[in-house]
Formats: C-alpha cells, sequence, structure tokens
C-alpha cells in the first residue's frame, strides 16, 4: 500500500482559515436576512390583524373550536358577558408616551383613522331653561350607597368624600367651566356615522352637540362656560389626549377663572351578533342616555397627587343627579389612567351614552347631567 504524501505549508493553512472563515460569515449573513424577512413578516401579520379586529369591531361568531368569545378574550380582554367601556377594554394596551417639551405623558389610542368630511363650524342649538327644584347642599353632600368600580388599588370611601369640601368655588369671574372633546368625532347611532368607527366631523351629529347642550344648560344657571371644539382625533386619532392636553393648558392660560375641565365623550361596544351598546333610562316619559363619570388617578406613575379632589366632585355630581333623576347615572369609574386631569382639581371625563344610543337621547342625557353639574357648583 502507498501512501501519498500532503505538504501542509503556513499558506495552505492560513488560506483554509480564510475560506472558512468567508463561508462561515457569509451563511451567518443569509440567516440574519433570512430571519429579519421572517420577523418582518409576522410583525406585520400581526399589525394588520389587530387593525382588522378593530376596524370591524367584534368578530361574528364561526363553526370552528375557536369561538369569536375565546379569540376576544385572548386578544383584547373584553369579558362577553360583562360589556365593559372602550376604555375599561383597551386599557390594558394603552401606552405612556412622552408629551411635548415638558415631559408630559398621555395614554396613546389605539382605534384606526377613519375617512371623514371636513371639519365644520360650531353648531348652534337653542338654550335650555330647564324648570326644576336643585337639591340643598346638605342633601347633595349627605349620599348613602353610591356606585363606584374601582380598577386601581386605592381604597377610597366615596360616601365619605361626597361630604367634603371641595377646594375652589365658582364665581361670576369669566368661564368657570371648560367643556373640551380628546375624541371629538364620536357620533351616536344612526347619525351620520362614518362606517364601523361610528365617527364623524359633523359637529351637529357628534359629541359637540352634547358638548353644546351642557354648556347652554349651565349657563342658564348662571354658570359661565368655555365650549373649545377642537378636533383632537382628526385627521389624526393616536395622540388625541396630548392634543387636548394642550388645549387645556392654552385655555387656561386664556381664562385663569377656569375651576372645572369636562372632557365630553360617548362610551361604546360592538356585540357578536353587531349589535350596539345601549345605555339608557326612562326621565319624565323622555329615553335618556345614561352617563358615566370617569376619574382618572396617579397609578401609572404621572403625578396627579390631588385626583382625590376630582373624586370628590364626581361623587357630589352622581349624589345629586340621582336625587334628581334616579337611574341617570351609571357607577363612577375610578382609572389608573390620568386622562389629562391633573390640570385642575375639578376635571372629569363624562361617557354620555354609548354608540347605540341616539344623538336625542345623548342630548337629554347631556342636559340632565348639566343640570346635576349646576346643582354642585351653585351649592359650594
Amino acid at each position: 500500500m502507498k501512501f501519498k504524501t500532503i505538504v501542509i505549508t503556513r499558506k495552505k493553512v492560513i488560506f483554509t482559515f480564510v475560506c472558512v472563515g468567508i463561508t462561515l460569515l457569509a451563511v451567518c449573513i443569509a440567516a440574519l436576512v433570512w430571519t429579519s424577512e421572517k420577523t418582518a413578516a409576522v410583525f406585520k401579520y400581526e399589525e394588520e390583524s389587530y387593525e382588522e379586529i378593530l376596524k370591524k369591531g367584534l368578530p361574528a361568531e364561526n363553526k370552528d373550536d375557536f369561538s369569536a368569545k375565546k379569540i376576544i378574550s385572548k386578544i383584547i380582554g373584553f369579558d362577553f358577558e360583562s360589556p365593559q367601556t372602550i376604555i375599561e377594554s383597551y386599557s390594558a394596551s394603552f401606552e405612556n408616551v412622552q408629551a411635548n417639551n415638558d415631559n408630559e405623558q398621555e395614554i396613546a389610542d389605539v382605534a384606526p383613522v377613519p375617512e371623514m368630511t371636513e371639519k365644520p363650524s360650531e353648531t348652534q342649538i337653542p338654550a335650555q331653561t330647564p324648570e326644576i327644584t336643585l337639591p340643598d347642599k346638605q342633601q347633595i353632600c349627605s349620599s348613602v350607597g353610591l356606585s363606584l368600580n374601582n380598577a386601581t388599588n386605592y381604597s377610597v370611601d366615596i360616601d365619605s368624600m361626597c361630604g367634603e369640601e371641595l377646594d375652589f368655588n365658582i364665581s361670576d369671574d369669566g368661564p368657570q367651566v371648560l367643556v373640551v372633546h380628546t375624541h371629538t368625532t364620536e357620533c351616536y347611532d344612526g347619525d351620520q356615522m362614518s362606517g364601523e368607527t361610528e365617527r364623524t366631523t359633523d359637529g351637529s351629529h357628534n359629541v359637540v352637540e352634547i358638548g353644546n347642550v351642557i354648556c347652554q344648560t349651565l349657563e342658564s344657571y348662571g354658570i359661565k362656560t368655555c365650549h373649545d371644539t377642537t378636533y383632537h382625533d382628526y385627521p389624526s386619532y393616536q395622540g388625541a389626549y396630548t392634543r387636548t392636553l394642550g388645549t387645556i393648558s392654552s385655555r387656561l392660560k386664556e381664562y385663569p377663572s377656569i375651576k372645572v375641565v369636562l372632557d365630553i365623550h360617548r362610551d361604546a361596544f360592538i356585540y357578536s351578533d353587531g349589535s350596539k351598546l345601549t345605555v339608557s333610562c326612562e326621565q319624565n316619559g323622555v329615553s335618556t342616555a345614561q352617563v358615566m363619570l370617569v376619574c382618572g388617578t396617579d397609578s401609572m406613575g404621572l403625578e396627579h397627587n390631588k385626583w382625590r379632589e376630582n373624586l370628590k366632585l364626581a361623587a357630589k355630581i352622581q349624589n345629586a343627579a340621582e336625587i334628581m333623576y334616579p337611574g341617570l347615572m351609571r357607577p363612577i369609574n375610578l382609572r389608573t389612567e390620568r386622562f389629562n386631569m391633573h390640570m385642575t382639581t375639578g376635571s372629569l371625563l363624562l361617557e354620555v351614552g354609548s354608540n347605540g344610543n341616539t344623538l336625542e337621547e345623548a342630548k337629554a342625557g347631556g342636559i340632565d347631567v348639566a343640570r346635576a353639574i349646576a346643582a354642585v357648583l351653585k351649592n359650594q
């Protein structure tokens, strides 16, 4: 048997190592490119899937083992047997983002941007001059069994807070109440809604109209108001709370007399059969949208150390409304988010009706809750 002698020189060794190194580098680059494409595809798929879900509301039932209820529970956490508010349903998906140069933060919005018409001028409606007896201060401060949905870890006695004094009083010195709309384009069932997103820039059919009746009702009781109808969610929905913060800051500088800031919204929920959440009651023979007061806190780490002052105001309004219009109010909603309520000690978010209510029902609810607000502010 003969053996062939192989001579290994230093040059051959170096050449071999170089070739192996180049080969390994090429393999790594190819793997990275393949992985990046796969990852991008996955994220694109997930992004499109979530967008599709949000656009269509809640998916319909199907015949697979994976029912719509289970899918929704996994993806967005809805409890189908106990519908909650849009704020409550989406709060786990909200993110804190930097706002402006002063490091303010907001809860980011997650709904898609709809196609809309040109922004209209503010709609004017006849002033309301209701004939109703307002409860006195003792009645307003003497609550028993107020209902509170507490989403925070804070322990609060809502009935006791109702009896405490507010840290402000209203006067005739300029506007006392500022009304704004973070989600200005929110509208109601059958009222020129923009597709399934239920939004329109027609101010006579969205929450701007509710702001109108609230302001005009307060004015009828001698409470001066400022109604800012800026569209904060159009043309871009993302960042609406940040833009509202800018509007509130600007208005407070323009009118230092403002004590109360009301951010008017409407609730929304779509069931698997396509029907929409309706929250209503009957007041003096009139079908009326129910109202929910939302209070923010500093639970998420944002500065808001006087949130209890806002909750005091909510408790008094809730109690006054229950005295005047039993059944009008849904439970107060105490949230971990701040929702720009740190700007004054009289800031609240109001959910007037839902996407299943009509505009007329929402206007009736707006007038009634405004009367309760007037009762509280006039009796401080």
